[in-house]
This record gives C-alpha cells, structure tokens and sequence, in this order.
C-alpha cells in the first residue's frame, strides 16, 4: 500500500490511514498514533494480542507526507517518504492470505470503535506485488 496523507494536527489515538481485513480478528492497518505514541503499522490473524508490528516516529502533521507498507518473503517494511522507517523480518501473516474475504477495506476509519481520521489521503494505492525500496522512492518523490 502506499498513499499521501496530511495530518490536520496531532492525530487521535487509533485513528486509521487504512484498516483493511475480515474483522477485528485478522486484519492489517496503519495507525499515525498508537497508544505507544508511533506510527504502527500491524497485520494479524489472531486479533489484537497476536500483531506483528511495526513501529516508528510519529508522522509530520500539517504537510503532506508520503507513507508505504509493503509485504513479501516474511518480511513488512514501512516508509515514510521514501526511506525505510522501520522493519519487521518475522512477518508470518500477509495481506494475500486474506484473499477474497476482506469485509472492511477503509480509509481513514477503523474496524474499530476508534475516532475518524482528520487528515487529507491521496493517491491511496494497492500494489499486488512487493514494491522496491527504489519504487516506494520514485512514488515517494511524484515520479
């Protein structure tokens, strides 16, 4: 996944870029602020206590920020315009496994009872491969 997003000042706790998934039990999401006070990105598919995370400095707010996530080979890397900000090597869960039965595919709102994002998304895009570092960058930089 890869998208712009501009943050209208300090997010809210739990509110979602993206929350995609069949349910609270096995889904995959980018929150700009976890109750850790990161950026995390998380997939599961054994609920909340069985995330494997991502975690990173929090997103600039006020200007547009690019934001990536990819998946492949057991390992989720998160970019934020264009550089790796974080990275997981022990991922056992993928957006593929999901398959045909994502229920909830949401920007800017979770699976959750959790508030609204208040921000601006754009060029939100789904990619059925694993992009390079060099193609988050080229994304990241308008090419």
């Amino acid at each position: 996944m890869a998208t712009w997003v501009k943050l209208s000042g300090r997010p809210d706790a739990w509110t979602r870029v993206f929350d995609f998934g069949t349910g609270v039990t096995a889904n995959m999401f980018l929150t700009p602020l976890s109750d850790a006070g990161t950026l995390r990105n998380a997939i599961t598919a054994g609920g909340g206590g069985a995330e494997q995370r991502i975690d990173a400095d929090p997103l600039p707010t006020d200007r547009w920020v690019h934001v990536a996530v990819t998946y492949g080979a057991g390992t989720a890397v998160l970019y934020v315009d264009g550089r790796e900000v974080g990275r997981n090597t022990e991922v056992t869960v993928e957006p593929r496994y999901f398959g045909n039965h994502i229920r909830a595919a949401y920007i800017g709102r979770s699976q959750y009872s959790d508030p609204y994002l208040k921000a601006a998304v754009d060029d939100f895009r789904v990619h059925g491969r694993t992009l390079t570092p060099a193609e988050v960058a080229a994304l990241a930089s308008g090419s």
